[in-house]
């Protein structure tokens, strides 16, 4: 039955919901409720009424050639939103509101983020998007905007710090060609890999990543660059002169840059022509995909900036992230997982701003937070420099039998931290949770 609103004393206003609900509402919870609400300033803001704060959000929904999970991000969203509505009554007696779902189809960026601005919503999230296009628009507006940090637009070499209105999941800073300790390296380390190969498409981010395996052996000198290929055309189906030069070069240790269906084909080649070398993949962390590629997969790793699914005991956040998500009927996968940390931040920003918040207390006071970790998801973001450097610390997985073992951390803990001032790779690096 809908609702109506009346304009009448307290009293007749008790006896009208009797009659339209036929429930009976004590007069005092009732002024109690209506104290708590006007308790609130109101806010003059974009999206922004007295009873909602609406975000819009856009993700490469459709025509991703990488197989990503990219449209699970609304699924992750949504899913905290509900349980911030639900349990605590939304923020500051205003419910939160995704209204705004956008695909932008891969090749429509940035007209999806301008329809976005167009419409004025307090807050982009989630951003999820094989090609950033249209961040630039983003950082110009300053409107705070969260995603997943996976293009070289979140800040790095196009901005140097990033945009401090732009907030990844993990960070804003990510150099994909900057020689920095990463857990490729070290892991070649750790297993005694020296002849290491990378190959990547003729892509900014897939070029830039292979430039920075590149960089970061010359400056950790624990293994050999022997085979680079970076002029691979973007969803190259044959890597048989490449593994033929492998091959030739002795390569034990390969890092694609290049998406996870990539990686399967380049690792059937290798099989085909019977080349032993240990993969680190890239943006593999994908259940159905470890399950349905596992003989070509299985004793390789991968690595993650958050708490993996199968950490034990699990996050205080990673147990209501699948809470959640489960009731709201979302996906569970890693874009769905960012999802959520992308909307913990945005929240967390809101009630560090204060009740008279704007976009720019929200920016600035998440930049002012120094171990945000969406309830030990992640191991600490400090915000006063997460536009300038890149993430430090790591959780590495094998795949085993189509599923993820974490590996090299403990219980409760499985990050593995490098400092970015590292002057050599050390063998056992702090564990943290």
């Amino acid at each position: 039955m809908a609702h109506r609103r009346v304009r009448l004393g307290r009293g007749v206003a008790l006896l009208a919901v009797v009659a339209v609900t036929g429930a009976i509402v004590a007069p005092a919870a009732t002024a109690a409720r209506q104290d708590k609400k006007e308790a609130f300033p109101s806010v003059d803001q974009p999206g922004v009424s007295d009873t909602e704060i609406k975000v819009a959000g856009v993700a490469t929904v459709t025509n991703d050639p990488t197989g990503n999970t990219l449209g699970s991000s609304f699924d992750g969203v949504k899913a905290y939103f509900d349980y911030i509505n639900k349990k605590e009554g939304g923020v500051y007696g205003r419910k939160l509101v995704l209204d705004g779902e956008h695909d932008d189809q891969l090749a429509n960026n940035r007209q999806e983020v301008q329809a976005i601005l167009d419409d004025e919503p307090f807050a982009v999230l989630p951003v999820a998007v094989a090609l950033f296009t249209g961040a630039s628009l983003l950082a110009d507006a300053g409107i705070p905007t969260f995603g997943w940090n996976i293009n070289p637009e979140w800040g790095s070499e196009t901005v140097d710090p990033g945009p401090p209105n732009l907030f990844g999941q993990f960070g804003s800073f990510h150099c994909f060609s900057c020689a920095f300790p990463s857990p490729q390296v070290w892991l070649a380390k750790k297993l005694g890999l020296k002849k290491a190969a990378t190959v990547a498409y003729d892509v900014a981010q897939s070029k830039g990543c292979a430039d920075g395996f590149e960089a970061s052996l010359k400056k950790y000198p624990v293994a050999k660059l022997v085979f680079k290929d970076t002029s691979l055309p973007y969803g190259n189906s044959d890597y048989s002169a490449d593994v033929a030069r492998m091959a030739e070069e002795g390569v034990d240790y390969v890092v694609p840059c290049i998406d996870g269906n990539g990686a399967v084909t380049l690792s059937r080649e290798m099989q085909r022509q019977g080349l032993d070398a240990t993969m680190v993949l890239a943006n593999a962390y994908n259940h159905p995909f470890a399950e349905e590629n596992a003989q070509f997969v299985d004793g390789n790793y991968v690595f993650t900036v958050f708490a993996p699914f199968e950490t034990r005991p699990k996050p205080p956040g990673l147990k209501l992230y699948e809470q959640w998500t489960k009731k709201t009927g979302g996906d569970q996968n890693e874009n769905s997982y960012v999802g959520w940390m992308n909307a913990d931040l945005f929240v967390a920003g809101l009630k560090a701003a204060g009740a008279d918040f704007t976009q720019q207390k929200v920016v600035d006071a998440i930049n002012a937070m120094k171990d945000w970790s969406a309830g030990g998801i992640l191991p600490g973001v400090d915000w006063t420099t997460a536009h300038e450097n890149d993430p430090e610390c790591y959780a590495i997985l094998r795949f085993q039998d189509g599923k993820y073992k974490p590996v090299f951390g403990k219980p409760g803990k499985p990050f593995l931290c490098f400092p970015a001032d590292l002057k050599t790779i050390p063998t056992d690096p702090q564990v943290t949770g």
